[in-house]
């Protein structure tokens, strides 16, 4: 699964309520979580401290060994 939308899980909350979290449109975060688009350094860094997560872990957890 997407360490995006498993985040997401892990809280309990809606793709709706995470992007208002986060500050970032409904679309983007579908968009982010499905691969479709990549967001900005600042999105990933808000999003991660959203999470409560790394951007590493959130955004390169396939390229990390």
């Amino acid at each position: 699964m997407n360490p995006l939308k498993e985040a997401r899980r892990e809280k309990g909350l809606s793709q709706f309520e995470s992007a208002k979290g986060i500050g970032i449109s409904y679309s983007m975060l579908v968009k982010m979580e499905n691969g479709s688009k990549s967001p900005s350094k600042k999105t990933m860094w808000k999003t991660a401290r959203f999470y409560g997560k790394t951007v590493d872990e959130l955004f390169f957890k396939d390229f990390v060994h």
